[in-house]
């Protein structure tokens, strides 16, 4: 396994910290706080989880919030690059591994990195002070045992700790063992099991209550979530019924269109209907001033005339538009009152409201359907009945007659066989007396036997006879007894199917009044279903026509406007549009005339002014032409109304917006009165159907669990059910912890044996290569003899005890690195140096460095230094150095 890459989130004062590594030896040099024990201990965390918290470990958990925890990249034979994610504050710090597109979780990493566990990273791949400096403070007597210890397994409590496991392994459990712990459970749960065994063999159909009641309960739990969103369905409606005279508002607010025009534009409207406002105040008066020097009485209508001129004229250019609407008001009018007629027709027939008609029950007609069923299920019934009563009536007659014709048949039968079987016997007997003698005794004896035999198959016949009808007569009394229990099952049939049709009869007989007829019954529905359809056309189509209608009535309306100025010179009252324009017309012309011969007579200077006046008017009407059309306008005098329209809208378009606002999240889509009644009620019916299925669920489920308490009154089988879950609870955690301190003490075991035993050899001979490294081959070779460790050099053996403090700790350094190579085929982790050279002098660093560049060739070594001395080493020989910072 190879460290790649970390990633870390949060941890100890890192934030959002990427580490690249290397492959082979590299070193990471920060001062000290820089953080090379906190990265430590992140890949540790990152491998096999997070510590437990203690006053006596330091807490790298974030002060700041951040996440603490994040990812790691590896890499191990046979797999693709590989990714751990673990944070403490998802799932509770377990990890998530990613292998390529395969997603696993803690026991998948468990099994990568298997058999490395935490023990091991720590006392094997992993080199601090404190542990090469440990072996110092043992006493004289037990430093050969932990040097031995230590080559093999890492560190002395790897045999302590295979004593442990072992020690724990048989308190816990032995095969012929009866007193321990796991032997008793296993022992108790078999004896628990029998019981259980038997208690369910006597209680089946309490499981099978308990499988019902587990479904009535989940029916119920479906129910409840069902009637909790009817409720909510149900208060939103209701809240929409509550806010509907708003709703209605805000509909008849839609229809408003939006002001086309600026209050600028509207201002300046305005400045242009007073300007224009006041040369007609001049011209009117420049014709008071006229008319005082005209005599004439129709000078008044003239002057009148020449006032309005223009708007006659505007007046006379829409007269075809104005004729076409007032054609298509009449006959949408007449289009109108004839569906109104028709829908007051169906109400007063149905008695109907104004609203919609209600809907048509589909159930009735299902009803009508299954009546009609029963009914020739009842005929076809009736049929058969009265068949088979036939059938039986010419049964009883064969049968009688065949006991008239022959009554004591049947009771003789078996004496009439036994005398015809004598007579043949008899008449055998005389035929063979008759051969043993002669004369005419022969012949007599001869025609008694021929007497005797004929007569024994007469009665032979006879019994024939009567054999061919006794079967058949049984044949008739068994089909007698079929057609008396078909009979009874087919009056049970006509009996039960007169009930269904009589019950099916008065639950719909309220709704079709005296007709009795069930026949005619479909055909009253489908005739009501018809009016149904007309009816809602017809509501339809009015609801269309009315805006229409409305709106043509409201252009007329501003068509009668424009003649309003007419109605004191003009006879205009009652009349219509069309006729309205006839006689505006005829007066146009009329003036025409009188003005082309006013204009003979001799004219003062007032006709001038007047005329330039007139003039002035056109221009400025000219002028703002473009802007009344801009507007919809085609004349001045409709600008304060045009105006009063505008202050309208812009209050109605406030008023919508605030409407808008309010009832758009309830009223998401357009609806009506009645669609919310309907579906109130719809709502409203679900919720019974729902309560009234609840209530025979909970009912049932009552019943069974009464009936499974009668049947478990001692509550025997629950007892032992949570017996046996907690007993089964202890024997599974016991027995993983018997596993794994078996199987954690078997691999120690293996591990320390065979290399003890095999490997022992090499171990010592690449330990005596590393120390002859490390010690600049001032020692050259690594013994062993009599259980006892001693080192060579320059022809002199030396005892460990005589070792300087560096040199042990190179000794111990050594013999652990010889471990690790005899591992290299099965790299199982990188090799982490903490500042393991705190005894080292110059030489013995430079010498560390030159064995870590050499051993790095086949691990990966993540060395992490506060020493600039060491920095240097590795530069000299080539190695990678890394700044912590």
């Amino acid at each position: 396994m190879k460290i790649i890459r970390v990633e870390i989130s949060g941890f100890g004062h890192f934030r959002q910290k990427t580490i690249e590594f290397s492959e082979g030896n590299q070193l990471f040099f920060g001062e000290n706080e820089a953080g090379k024990s906190t990265l430590y201990h992140f890949i540790q965390t990152m491998l096999f989880g997070f510590s437990q918290k203690s006053k006596k470990k330091r807490d790298y958990t974030p002060t700041d919030g951040a996440a603490f925890g994040g990812k790691l990249w590896l890499s191990i034979d046979g797999y693709e690059e590989i990714r751990i994610e673990r944070f403490r504050s998802i799932q509770r710090g377990k990890a998530a591994i990613y292998v390529g597109e395969q997603e696993g979780d803690e026991l998948w990493l468990q099994k990568l990195l298997a058999p490395l566990t935490l023990e091991t990273f720590q006392e094997v791949f992993t080199f601090q002070q404190e542990q090469l400096t440990e072996i110092d403070r043992l006493q004289e007597k037990e430093l050969h045992g932990a040097l031995i210890s230590l080559g093999i397994s890492g560190s002395v409590q790897v045999m302590n700790q295979i004593q442990q496991y072992e020690r724990k392994t048989q308190e816990l459990y032995t095969p012929r063992a009866q007193k321990l712990p796991l032997n008793q459970k296993l022992t108790q749960w078999q004896r628990l099991k029998e019981k259980i065994q038997q208690k369910e063999q006597q209680e089946e159909q309490v499981q099978r209550g308990y499988q019902q009641i587990a479904q009535y309960q989940t029916q119920e739990t479906q129910s409840h979530e069902q009637r909790v969103a009817l409720q909510e369905q149900r208060q939103r409606i209701e809240q929409q019924q509550l806010n509907w005279p708003l709703y209605e508002e805000w509909q008849q607010l839609q229809l408003i269109e939006e002001p086309q025009t600026s209050i600028e534009n509207k201002q300046e409207l305005q400045t242009f209907y007073q300007e224009y406002q006041n040369i007609n105040d001049a011209i009117h008066k420049k014709e008071t001033e006229l008319s005082q020097l005209e005599s004439d009485p129709g000078s008044d209508r003239y002057f009148f005339y020449l006032d309005q001129e223009v708007t006659v004229q505007q007046i006379l250019r829409e007269k075809v538009t104005m004729v076409r609407q007032f054609d298509e008001y009449q006959r949408t009018s007449q289009v109108f009152n004839e569906y109104q007629t028709k829908q007051q027709q169906i109400q007063q027939k149905r008695g109907w409201g104004h609203q919609a008609p209600p809907l048509s029950d589909p159930k009735i007609l299902d009803a009508i359907d299954s009546l009609q069923m029963h009914e020739e299920e009842q005929a076809n019934a009736t049929l058969r009945q009265k068949w088979l009563s036939e059938q039986y009536e010419q049964l009883l007659a064969e049968i009688r007659e065949m006991e008239q014709k022959q009554p004591n048949l049947f009771a003789n039968h078996k004496q009439k066989q036994q005398r015809s079987y004598g007579l043949l016997a008899g008449g055998v007997f005389f035929a063979v007396l008759s051969l043993l003698l002669s004369g005419s005794l022969q012949w007599l004896l001869l025609a008694v036997a021929v007497v005797l035999f004929g007569t024994g198959i007469f009665f032979q016949i006879q019994q024939a006879k009567i054999r061919q009808n006794i079967p058949l007569w049984q044949e008739k009394m068994f089909k007698k007894e079929q057609l008396d229990l078909e009979l009874t099952q087919q009056q049970t049939l006509v009996d039960g199917l007169n009930q269904i049709i009589v019950r099916e009869k008065q639950q719909l007989q309220a709704g079709f009044g005296s007709e009795t007829d069930t026949s005619k019954w479909l055909q009253m529905v489908e005739a009501y279903n018809q009016e149904v359809h007309d009816y809602r056309y017809l509501l339809e189509e009015l609801a269309k026509l009315e805006p229409k209608l409305r709106q043509l009535k409201e252009q007329l309306r501003l068509f009668d406007q424009q003649f309003e100025i007419f109605e004191e010179w003009l006879p205009l009252q009652g009349k219509n549009v069309s006729d309205k324009l006839e006689i505006l017309e005829t007066f146009h012309l009329k003036m025409q005339a009188t003005k082309m011969k006013r204009l003979q007579q001799s004219s003062t200077i007032l006709v001038q002014q007047l005329s330039q006046l007139k003039k002035n008017r056109e221009e400025l009407f000219e002028q703002y032409k473009n802007l009344l059309w801009t507007f919809g306008l085609t004349h001045p005098n409709e600008i304060p109304l045009w105006s009063k329209q505008w202050d309208e809208k812009a209050r109605a378009q406030a008023r919508k917006a605030e409407l808008s606002q309010l009832l758009t999240p309830l009223f998401p889509k357009k609806t009506t009165k009645q669609m919310l009644a309907e579906a109130l009620e719809a709502v409203i019916d679900q919720e019974r159907t729902l309560q009234q299925g609840f209530n025979v669920d909970l009912e049932e489920r009552k019943r069974l669990e009464v009936q499974i308490e009668q049947l478990q009154k001692d509550g025997t089988l629950d007892q032992l059910y949570q017996e046996e879950t907690q007993l089964r609870s202890e024997i599974e955690e016991a027995m993983i912890e018997w596993s794994k301190n078996r199987l954690l003490g078997q691999f120690l075991t293996d591990l320390a044996t065979e290399l003890s035993e095999q490997q022992l050899p090499q171990l010592l001979q690449q330990a005596s290569h590393y120390f002859s490294i490390l010690t600049k081959t001032r020692y050259e070779q690594v013994l062993l003899e009599n259980g006892a460790l001693f080192v060579s050099g320059h022809d002199e053996i030396q005892s460990i005890y005589q070792l300087s403090t560096g040199t042990k700790d190179q000794l111990i350094m050594a013999i652990r690195f010889a471990y690790l190579n005899l591992q290299r085929h099965q790299i199982l982790a990188p090799v982490i140096i903490d500042d393991g050279w705190l005894h080292y002098d110059a030489l013995r660093k430079e010498q560390l460095a030159q064995l870590l560049a050499e051993f790095g060739e086949d691990y990966q070594i993540i060395c992490l230094s506060s020493d600039q001395e060491m920095v240097s080493y590795y530069q000299d020989f080539n190695q990678e150095v890394k700044m912590l910072k």
